[in-house]
C-alpha cells in the first residue's frame, strides 16, 4: 500500500455520524444496503435513533453488529412467523379480530421481542446500560396520547432505564396498532398505559438528535423510504386490511411535512426507493419474499452510493447552520 493509500485510508477511518431512521416495517433490509455504503465510506455510527422498523435497524447498529450481519439475519428471517395468533388465529380473520377485540391486537409480537433479544445478547447487549446512553426509540403513549423516547421517559414510569431492555424497548416501538398487541407499561400509581408504534405521531424523529439550530460537530444523517401512494384496490378491502390501510396512511404520513420543519433535511437524508419489481413494499406485506428482501438490500445500496458521491457535510453546515 503506497504512503498515499495509507493516509486516504486512515481519513477514511475517522468519519463519524450520527443516524436516525424513519420507520417502515418489513422494509428494513433497504436502510442496511445503504449502511454498507457508509461502512466501505469508513463512516462510524455514533448515537443512533429510530422509529418502528428504524429503531430495530438503530438497536442492531448501536449493538456493534455490521451491515454484513445484519443482512444475513434478515433475509434468513421468516417475517410471516412474526404474526403469532394463539389458539383464535386458526380461525382465520374472525379469530384475528376477536383477538384484536380482546386484546387490542390481532397478534401477539413476544416472537419479535424473543429474536431481537437473542441477536442482540450476541453483542452482549441486554439493558440500555450496555449501549452507553447511544440509542434512542420513540413508541407512542396512547393512555396519554403522546409520543415517548426510550429510554428516557422511563423514569416518569419510576423505571431504571440502565434495568430496561433494549428488545423491549424496540419491542414497543414496533409495535403497529391494531395489528399488534399494545405493550402495557404500568406508572407509578400503577395505572396501565399503552404502548404502541412510534411511527404513529413521530416516524422520522430527527428531532430527538437535531434541533435544527445548533452548530454540530459531525453530520446527522436520514434514512427513510421514498413513499409512493397506495395502489387502488380494485376490490373492496375486508376489515382487516381497511384497518391496515388506515393504520399505513397515519405511519407513512406522519412525517411528511418534516423537510419543511428542519432546514436542509432533505439534503442530509437518504431517500430508499421501496418499489421492486414494479410492486411497492408496503409496511406490512409480512408475506414479503426473499427476492424482494435483496432487491430492496439493492435499492439501499444504491440509495447510500447516490448520497454518498455529493454529500459534503461542510458545505451543509454552511448552509443551514
Amino acid at each position: 500500500m503506497s504512503i498515499l493509500n495509507i493516509l486516504h485510508h486512515n481519513h477514511n477511518m475517522e468519519k463519524f455520524c450520527d443516524a436516525v431512521f424513519e420507520g417502515g416495517g418489513v422494509r428494513g433490509i433497504g436502510y442496511v444496503g445503504a449502511i454498507s455504503m457508509f461502512e466501505n465510506a469508513g463512516y462510524t455510527f455514533r448515537n443512533l435513533a429510530g422509529s418502528s422498523a428504524g429503531a430495530i435497524i438503530a438497536a442492531l447498529i448501536a449493538a456493534g453488529f455490521t451491515s454484513q450481519e445484519m443482512h444475513d439475519e434478515l433475509v434468513k428471517m421468516d417475517f410471516e412467523s412474526f404474526k403469532e395468533t394463539g389458539i383464535l388465529g386458526s380461525l382465520g380473520t374472525f379469530g384475528n379480530l376477536i383477538n384484536a377485540t380482546k386484546h387490542f391486537g390481532m397478534y401477539k409480537a413476544s416472537m419479535f421481542e424473543k429474536w431481537l433479544d437473542e441477536l442482540l445478547e450476541r453483542k452482549n447487549v441486554r439493558t440500555f446500560a450496555d449501549l452507553h446512553g447511544r440509542l434512542r426509540v420513540t413508541a407512542t403513549d396512547v393512555t396519554e396520547e403522546k409520543t415517548i423516547i426510550l429510554p428516557d421517559d422511563l423514569k416518569k414510569f419510576g423505571i431504571d432505564e440502565n434495568t430496561f431492555r433494549v428488545s423491549t424497548a424496540v419491542r414497543m416501538s414496533m409495535g403497529i396498532p391494531v395489528f399488534y398487541e399494545p405493550y402495557e407499561l404500568r406508572d407509578k400509581n400503577d395505572n396501565v398505559h399503552y404502548i404502541v408504534d412510534g411511527g404513529l405521531l413521530s416516524n422520522y424523529p430527527i428531532w430527538i438528535l437535531d434541533n435544527g439550530r445548533d452548530p454540530m460537530e459531525i453530520p446527522v444523517i436520514g434514512f427513510r423510504f421514498i413513499h409512493h401512494p397506495g395502489q387502488i384496490k380494485s376490490k373492496k378491502p375486508n376489515i382487516v386490511s381497511y384497518i391496515k390501510q388506515i393504520i399505513t396512511t397515519f405511519i407513512e404520513s406522519g412525517d411528511a411535512d418534516m423537510q419543511s420543519v428542519v432546514k436542509g433535511d432533505a439534503e442530509r437524508t437518504v431517500f430508499v426507493d421501496t418499489m421492486v419489481e414494479g410492486k411497492n413494499i408496503g409496511i406490512t406485506d409480512f408475506n414479503i419474499t426473499k427476492e424482494q428482501v435483496e432487491s430492496l438490500f439493492k435499492n439501499g445500496i444504491m440509495a447510500g452510493e447516490k448520497f454518498l458521491k455529493d454529500w459534503d457535510f461542510k458545505n451543509w453546515s454552511r448552509r443551514h447552520r
